[in-house]
């Protein structure tokens, strides 16, 4: 991790020494020349390395050097990194807030140095987090099987489901590996579409969905995209199938989406068995989806987003911005 001159070596014992953090324990031989003097940690030297050990680094670019050494030490003493590890994800999270933020302001080359901080603090994070969920539940990783061709460039404008598309047809390309999946697909009528929403910025438990007027809602009895996963399936009906992909009518995908899987939609199967559904919140606002359209509340757009993100009409909810 680190290369150290033996000067350099030699004034860091010094300096330890002076601050009371280290003793002399012994002297032993040595097969390179005279007697070399072994130090030994005092009791304050160790409190000072325990303390050191739990503290988390202040910069992402500190991850690959200082924050490997503390976990090698933890290794190599048989102690738990967790609680280093809880608090090295609370700095990058707000690491990746201040990140965020400044993607949101920036513009030009320094919007993309910001989205360039920003992507290296995420992955960092989702390294971090792997870490603590070692054993558990660490993060899952998916390959994205294709990519979405639509006719919606930006997220205002988007049907809110399916259902309201009227566009007309859009396509699925496949990539080569995945292509003879593709057998037997143009046997249904309709698939379901997993996506990953590429274009949706972080996640918050409490949203103001589009068709829930002022009212903010748990975001897992919503569909809406802001969710700490944003994955999102859609009920599309099958036009065409080719050797390269499936033409598709209905989407409420934005061009480029990556997908993550294509699967068949079986009414016995994906229909409720029981005589009564209920819907919720939904009720009576359902209808309203082919009259409604997305804004650009869940975009990463400071050239389009409007103040707080919200449509016009409605009055702003005080809110942090998770991510």
């Amino acid at each position: 991790m680190w290369s150290s001159s033996r000067p350099l070596v030699y004034r860091a014992l010094e300096t330890l020494d002076e601050r009371g953090m280290i003793r002399e324990a012994r002297s032993e031989r040595s097969a390179k020349g005279p007697l070399r003097t072994v130090f030994a940690a005092t009791p304050a030297g160790r409190r000072a390395v325990r303390r050191w050990l739990a503290t988390p680094v202040d910069h992402v670019r500190d991850i690959r050097s200082e924050l490997m050494a503390k976990l090698v030490l933890h290794d190599r003493a048989g102690t738990s990194p967790d609680e280093l590890l809880h608090h090295q994800g609370a700095v990058l999270a707000d690491l990746e807030q201040s990140a965020f933020d400044q993607a949101l302001e920036a513009s030009g080359f320094d919007r993309t140095l910001a989205l360039w901080r920003l992507s290296s603090t995420r992955e960092a994070r989702r390294f971090v987090a792997d870490l603590i969920g070692v054993g558990s539940r660490a993060a899952v990783v998916y390959r994205p099987i294709g990519v979405v061709r639509s006719a919606y460039a930006t997220l205002p404008g988007m049907p809110l489901q399916p259902a309201a598309d009227d566009l007309g047809r859009a396509r699925i390309e496949v990539d080569p590996p995945f292509r003879a999946a593709l057998a037997d697909v143009e046997g249904f009528s309709h698939v379901w579409v997993v996506s990953h929403l590429h274009r949706v910025v972080g996640w918050e438990p409490l949203v103001l969905p589009f068709l829930g007027g002022s009212t903010r809602r748990g975001v897992f009895a919503t569909r809406s995209p802001r969710r700490p996963n944003p994955i999102s399936i859609s009920l599309a009906r099958v036009v065409d199938v080719d050797a390269s992909g499936v033409d598709l009518e209905g989407i409420d995908l934005l061009d480029d989406t990556p997908v993550l899987d294509i699967k068949p939609h079986v009414p016995h199967f994906d229909a409720a068995p029981d005589a009564e559904v209920r819907i919720g919140w939904f009720e009576g606002r359902a209808e309203n989806v082919t009259r409604i359209r997305s804004d650009d509340r869940f975009a990463l757009d400071p050239e389009t987003a409007s103040p707080g993100g919200r449509p016009a009409g409605t009055r702003a909810t005080p809110r942090r911005r998770e991510l």
